[in-house]
């Protein structure tokens, strides 16, 4: 899957912290604009999807920038391109129609979770892991979305749609066929036999679904903590990177709340993360 790119003082400015003590909450920065034709569905009934889709995450987020998000039909796949649009707006691609909205909501949520963790073009050796992320947004957000449509919908005729969502992402759970393995040989050993396929094929979504799933139990018990993945990103993956330097990198960039949540991360790959170095000192590979 291509990611939306970003030049480095945008994607700082992306990732901005406020030291506020506001409660996290930042759907208001986000505007879901569409482009609806060859969708053959309602305007602004595909906004109202993707719309609630995105507020999943972004409720959980403090001090996000205003930024939008343009939505139209791909014919490859759903995808978040790497150019940006001619307003600074995200272009995000989905490959789906008519009113299948839990199609909607699984494809939207795995892309602006993407836009979210500021994936740029660089070394692709760790992408499996904002892949896995990505896939555990889906999950998170159509259930999420389920429980809230039950009372407060986009629409209030939106109601019945509620049992679908939750259906949606159960067959999906279930169609995750390797999370059966994990459960066998547990994650670290999991991910140690295929690490070398994953590096490769970051998108395979039999494996990083899979993943997904255990990922996903942490972020239901604790949501505040999807926060964190806008600093999954924060500088550049030189090539080679490994796992562990990707995953310190991170550790040191969260604010001081995440810090234990992405460690109880890299436990559960059965890796276990440095010391905090002290403030300008380089993170050692």
């Amino acid at each position: 899957m291509k990611i939306l790119g970003t030049t480095a003082v945008a994607l700082a400015h992306l990732l901005v912290c406020t030291t506020g003590t506001t409660h996290a909450d930042s759907r208001k920065a986000l505007t879901v604009r569409v482009n609806a034709e060859k969708f053959n569905a309602s305007r602004a009934d595909i906004e109202a999807v993707c719309r609630s889709a995105g507020n999943q995450l972004m409720q959980q987020m403090e001090g996000v920038p205003e930024f939008t998000v343009e939505v139209s039909r791909g014919q490859h796949g759903p995808i978040a391109l790497f150019q940006r649009g001619k307003e600074g707006q995200y272009l995000v691609r989905l490959a789906t129609e008519k009113t299948f909205w839990a199609q909607y909501a699984y494809q939207f949520a795995h892309e602006i979770c993407h836009v979210l963790c500021g994936y740029d073009n660089d070394y692709r050796g760790n992408l499996w892991f904002e892949e896995t992320l990505c896939e555990t947004a889906s999950l998170y957000c159509l259930q999420s979305m389920s429980r809230e449509w039950r009372t407060t919908p986009p629409y209030g005729n939106w109601r019945s749609y509620s049992p679908a969502l939750f259906d949606y992402a159960d067959n999906i759970r279930k169609g995750r066929k390797d999370y059966l393995e994990i459960l066998h040989i547990g994650l670290p050993a999991y991910y140690q036999k295929h690490a070398a396929h994953l590096s490769g094929n970051p998108t395979d979504r039999k494996k990083n679904g899979a993943m997904a799933l255990a990922i996903l139990t942490l972020l239901e018990r604790n949501p505040g903590h999807w926060d964190a993945i806008r600093w999954l990103n924060s500088s550049p993956s030189p090539q080679g990177e490994t796992f562990l330097h990707y995953l310190t990198k991170w550790h040191r960039a969260v604010p001081p709340q995440h810090t234990k949540f992405v460690a109880t991360i890299a436990s559960l790959f059965g890796l276990s993360l440095p010391e905090l170095p002290e403030p300008g000192k380089p993170i050692r590979q």
